[in-house]
């Protein structure tokens, strides 16, 4: 039996498709799966432990049903943010959409259960403002160029 380090959360998510859903949220806590059990795999980081466990029965993610409208996650540094979004399009997985916080930017994903997921930048890049009604949008492949430009400087 291997231990896991210990972390600040733990959240347990039902999946029936828990492949892609330990790779995606591997990458997104940048560490590794450990097995807990035959239905259940542990990704830990400092920060918190996602425990994937698997059902044939299980449905795709509904807010509205589980009371969970999204997961937030805050990697700490703007550096370990940019390594986080690398390591999720190394999956293919993209942002649907930015917004500015009062003191930071959220970058929006999804999960491969079809959840909410927001990667926080702290005091966040300040990205392309959307006019009119929803000025706090932000375009968030602007977003990610700020981000990739304050990594590389």
């Amino acid at each position: 039996m291997t231990t896991r380090a210990p972390s600040i959360a733990e959240l347990r998510l039902l999946t029936h498709r828990p492949e892609p859903m330990i790779a995606w949220w591997a990458a997104l806590l940048g560490a590794s799966a450990q097995t807990v059990n035959s239905r259940a795999t542990a990704i830990s980081s400092a920060a918190a432990t996602v425990v994937i466990e698997r059902s044939e029965i299980a449905l795709d993610f509904h807010p509205e049903a589980s009371g969970v409208t999204v997961i937030g996650v805050a990697p700490g540094s703007p550096t370990a943010v940019a390594a986080t979004v690398r390591r999720l399009a190394e999956l293919g997985s993209h942002p649907h959409r930015a917004t500015r916080e009062v003191s930071q930017t959220c970058l929006w994903y999804r999960d491969p259960n079809g959840a909410d997921v927001t990667v926080q930048v702290p005091g966040g890049p300040a990205g392309t403002a959307a006019a009119g009604l929803f000025p706090d949008e932000l375009d968030p492949h602007a977003v990610l160029a700020d981000l990739q430009a304050g990594a590389d400087a």
